[in-house]
């Protein structure tokens, strides 16, 4: 992700995010993202579960402290860029 992730992106990209949804982990790289809102969250957080947590790379400070702000740290899993798997796919990218 990179950009401003808010209502605007996300209502663009809700839909073909949601075909990408498999159950297994999603690593997503937020180091470009310059500004999120609760639907960026939202995009963040859809259909998580125990065993899907999103593994978040790159978390800039303001995304960091709208995780914390809605209690969501639990959802996902935070990691440094040597925590990072290999991909097993390829990935799309979103925009704003």
């Amino acid at each position: 992700m990179w950009g401003q992730i808010d209502f605007a992106v996300t209502h663009e990209v809700k839909a073909r995010l949601a075909a990408t949804i498999d159950g297994r982990p999603k690593t997503v790289d937020l180091s470009a993202v310059t500004f999120m809102d609760s639907s960026g969250l939202h995009l963040l957080l859809m259909k998580v579960t125990e065993e899907s947590r999103p593994r978040l790379l790159g978390v800039p400070p303001q995304v960091l402290e709208i995780l914390e702000f809605s209690h969501a740290l639990d959802l996902v899993e935070i990691v440094g860029p040597d925590e990072v798997p290999p991909p097993d796919e390829p990935a799309g990218a979103l925009a704003g």
